[in-house]
């Protein structure tokens, strides 16, 4: 007859918490997170990249030469964006501008009143192109290397700077939550 308790207990397995079948799916399941990660920071970046690009130059149109122009066309352009799910579509406004300029005996045209400038209504679109009625005289902020590049506003406007800020540090600060807690579950 065996003697049971004399058996050998390093053969005995510890209890898991998930199926020896179920690893692979979970590496699989980590590395499909780890790659939509890493494709996210890269659109992110790039995004990021061109909104910033965009940004300063708007910063930079406080410094550009200045000409007058006269007003040819206004009205207010919309833009709505589709949702999906429970996600709402959602309309945006841009207040189109049309004005006429010279720069060293060229006629130039442009309608950009303000760099990364979008109204949530309407109404608040109206209220800018209502500032630049047809036929009357304004100053033109031109890029000198590019005299074809213009606003009316230089610099960006409060609403796109919060925009900014948020479609920055928002991700940053989750980033680093996430690193923090993938380091923190590392070290266990």
């Amino acid at each position: 007859e065996p003697d049971l308790e004399a058996q050998d207990l390093g053969d005995h397995q510890p209890h898991q918490e998930l199926p020896e079948n179920s690893l692979p799916v979970r590496k699989f399941f980590n590395g499909c997170f780890g790659v939509f990660l890493i494709l996210f920071l890269i659109i992110w970046y790039i995004a990021l990249g061109f909104i910033f690009e965009e940004a300063n130059e708007a910063k930079d149109a406080v410094n550009w030469p200045t000409t007058s122009g006269q007003v040819v066309e206004t009205k207010v352009t919309s833009h709505t964006s589709s949702g999906s799910g429970s996600r709402k579509s959602r309309t945006s406004y841009k207040s189109w501008v049309l004005y006429r300029y010279n720069i060293g005996g060229q006629t130039l045209e442009n309608n950009v009143v303000q760099i990364l400038a979008s109204h949530d209504s309407r109404a608040e679109a109206k209220k800018v192109t209502d500032q630049y009625p047809v036929g009357s005289e304004v100053t033109v902020y031109y890029k000198m290397d590019e005299p074809d590049t213009s606003v009316l506003v230089p610099g960006i406007s409060d609403e796109s700077q919060l925009v900014l800020t948020i479609f920055t540090y928002v991700p940053i600060t989750l980033l680093s939550i996430f690193v923090l807690f993938w380091i923190l579950k590392r070290m266990r």
